[in-house]
């Protein structure tokens, strides 16, 4: 059985986007090499949990006073959280700097207090959440 990041069946994360879930496949490759750049994107670096391959996933990546917080804006269940998590961290790649990732942890709604206010409200707004949140160490 895949491990899931809860146990109890949900909605869908975020309605509105779920709708585009075949999008990050075409909008992933467009937007990687600028989300190393451009805040508030940013890259994930994580090892697959059954492959053990490396995958960047860009993301939109907020700083918190001892990490970042990430919105799990298509799905909570999402492959990249999974493998933070099942992993244990990873790295992040955000404004042309690197970060280790640790302690990742999963946050309801609740996180949206921890974004900047119009941040937050677009996030409620939109129906987001789910949250991964992690520390980060300047590599």
């Amino acid at each position: 059985m895949a491990r899931t990041l809860d146990a109890q069946p949900r909605k869908k994360s975020m309605p509105v986007l779920s709708r585009f879930s075949g999008l990050p496949k075409y909008l992933n490759p467009v937007l990687r090499p600028l989300a190393r750049w451009v805040p508030p994107l940013a890259v994930l670096h994580h090892r697959g949990r059954r492959s053990g391959t490396w995958f960047d996933t860009p993301v939109q990546a907020f700083r918190t006073k001892t990490g970042f917080i990430v919105g799990l804006a298509y799905n909570a269940n999402a492959n990249w959280a999974l493998n933070l998590l099942a992993g244990d961290g990873g790295e992040i790649s955000r404004r042309g700097r690197r970060y280790t990732v640790s302690r990742p942890r999963k946050r309801g709604a609740e996180a949206r207090a921890d974004l900047p206010a119009p941040i937050g409200f677009t996030m409620r707004k939109l129906g987001i959440d789910d949250f991964l949140e992690f520390d980060a160490t300047r590599i």
